[in-house]
């Protein structure tokens, strides 16, 4: 835990001033009396479509997640309050830490080693940034290009590259090492019981299904930026929304401040500047896109923690009282 608190400090030292130098980036030069007035233009019945749309985006998440983690003991509803939670901790906080506790959730619920729960979230995150590239390679086919974006598009493939590797020498290892055999150590525990994960043979329906949900999500994402697109009046086109979906997704890995606030809207004014969207319309168009999906997530993903954290305390009081009442009855003289 000390780690993942020094990891989280690190990155809040390093994304924040970052967020904010895109958040001046985004800003600078926009007339924002016209992004207010924009905004309060807005048609509200497609921007709340835009809302349910993204929680059917999650619906494909945790049902993928539940594929991959092959846990069918635990509800898919556990899995999309696990998802929704674990998204909202990485709104408020730096570091990814959100996925760091879905892995230890998953192990809680699944009654499933660290380790091997950990592995199934670094499969269900390689989905994500595999059908992304896919779409910003695609995008920067057919709709547009610039020098930063094929950067992205290079860093991106450098790291599935990358991430490659990291399988190979995963099997490579888990085959030279009898799988029966114990490590000592947590930490040691914790990094087997992951590779093994990683190393365990797929097939070929496995990564088509879980590649699949994938592209259904981020064409669902792809859908409420249409319907965010169209209550601000702007006419994109799916293609365009999918550029934009891959670029805002994979653009938010790069180090920022928590909720991605200024990245975030650098990336939106920058990507639909190059499809010739005036820079207020675009500005106002990332905000209302960022709200759409920030705001429902972080407070449905409070409710949650809060509702689990009452369920363990009294719990947790359950227990206390139990243990002391057999202390009595044990404790009590016979007659």
């Amino acid at each position: 835990m000390a780690s993942g608190r020094s990891r989280g400090f690190l990155t809040a030292l390093v994304g924040v001033p970052i967020g904010l130098v895109f958040l001046w980036l985004a800003l600078r030069d926009a007339d924002l009396d016209a992004v207010r007035r924009s905004l309060q233009e807005a048609d509200a019945g497609l921007a709340a479509l835009a809302i349910a749309a993204f929680g059917v985006v999650y619906a494909f998440q945790s049902a993928r997640w539940r594929k991959i983690a092959s846990a069918p003991a635990v509800r898919f509803a556990r899995f999309y309050e696990m998802t929704v939670s674990g998204v909202a901790v990485n709104n408020v906080l730096p570091g990814r830490i959100g996925d760091l506790l879905r892995a230890r959730w998953l192990g809680l619920a699944a009654r499933m080693p660290a380790g091997r729960a950990f592995g199934t979230v670094i499969l269900d995150r390689a989905c994500d940034f595999i059908v992304l590239v896919g779409l910003l390679v695609v995008g920067i086919a057919a709709v547009a290009s610039s020098e930063w974006l094929v950067r992205l598009a290079a860093g991106s493939l450098l790291v599935l590259a990358a991430f490659g590797v990291v399988l190979f020498f995963a099997r490579a290892y888990i085959g030279r090492r009898e799988r029966g055999r114990r490590s000592r150590g947590l930490v040691r525990r914790l990094v087997r019981d992951t590779v093994e994960v990683l190393a365990e043979p797929l097939g070929r329906r496995r990564p088509v299904v879980w590649l699949g949900l994938s592209l259904a999500a981020w064409a669902t994402w792809a859908i409420a930026a249409l319907l965010v697109a169209r209550s601000l009046g702007l006419d994109l086109s799916i293609t365009d929304a999918l550029f934009v979906t891959a670029v805002l997704n994979l653009g938010s890995a790069v180090p920022s401040s928590p909720g991605y606030v200024g990245t975030y809207e650098w990336l939106g004014v920058a990507s639909l500047g190059l499809l010739d969207v005036p820079h207020e319309q675009a500005l106002a168009f990332t905000i209302l896109l960022h709200a759409a999906w920030y705001v429902p997530t972080t407070l449905a993903g409070g409710i949650a923690l809060s509702a689990r954290g009452v369920r363990q305390l009294r719990r947790s009081r359950s227990d206390r009282a139990r243990v002391v009442s057999d202390s009595a009855v044990r404790d009590e003289p016979s007659l």
